[in-house]
């Protein structure tokens, strides 16, 4: 009974740093299914959605039955790689159920990147964008302005658990006024420069992956991820447009 706990904990942290790091719901299932492979469990059966995990698994005797709850999703692509290593040691069995649940244990409370890289990239992003939608020296300046500001402030939304579509709305707004408000001191194209500060704030990785999932037929999950994306998508155009709008001017 202890053993099988213990693999219920190794499994059901496997699918939700899967899920929590931007995995697809398929790929999160595949993951338990291997790990219980490697477990020597005969019979798993799993239901990924982005907002939870139900898994029930059989020993021949017993039925172990867990509900995972997924309340934070955002992109790390490193925990990814690190799970998936982690499974594919199980799937070989390499590693017994304690040393799977160790290894990701430590996985899920590494450190994520520095806050600083994070604001510094992201700012750097809007900026070549900029410059790839046609902007000259001075919207590169101004774009990349709106990227520190941007991505300094969404933290804040974050603790404030404001949900990451609605904080959208925010950011466009915020993105829209301050690049106006450099426009007053001096002369800039608003069209590339505002385009090239949101488009780090878009969905593509939510828009991708509802796609996979639906190929995949997860009905369910790429449906839910690509009304996100589309929402997502939408209040950052209506934050720009209410900015817009105050200022009485179009793009």
């Amino acid at each position: 009974m202890a053993e099988m706990d213990v693999m219920l904990d190794a499994v059901c942290l496997a699918a939700r740093i899967m899920l929590e790091s931007g995995g697809e719901t398929y790929r999160a299932e595949e993951t338990v299914e291997h790990m219980c492979r490697g477990f020597g469990i005969p019979h798993a059966d799993v239901l990924a959605l982005p907002t939870g995990l139900i898994l029930t698994l059989s020993d021949g005797r017993q039925t172990h039955t867990r509900l995972i709850r997924v309340r934070t999703r955002n992109t790390n692509l490193t925990r990814l790689d690190e799970c998936n290593a982690v499974s594919r040691k199980v799937a070989r069995q390499e590693l017994n159920a304690e040393e799977a649940l160790a290894a990701l244990q430590k996985i899920s409370i590494s450190a994520t990147p520095k806050r600083i890289l994070i604001i510094l990239f992201g700012a750097l992003s809007a900026a070549f964008f900029c410059v790839m939608l046609g902007g000259k020296a001075e919207d590169f300046a101004v774009a990349f302005l709106c990227g520190l500001v941007i991505h300094s402030t969404l933290p804040l939304f974050q603790r404030c658990r404001i949900p990451t579509s609605v904080a959208g709305l925010f950011a466009g707004f915020l993105t829209a006024m301050l690049a106006h408000l450099c426009n007053t001191f001096y002369p800039i194209q608003l069209e590339p420069t505002i385009s090239g500060a949101i488009l780090p704030l878009l969905s593509g990785l939510a828009t991708t992956n509802a796609i996979r999932d639906t190929i995949k037929g997860d009905l369910v999950s790429g449906s839910a991820r690509i009304t996100e994306a589309v929402l997502t998508t939408v209040l950052l155009a209506v934050g720009i447009c209410i900015a817009l709008r105050l200022w009485g001017g179009t793009m």
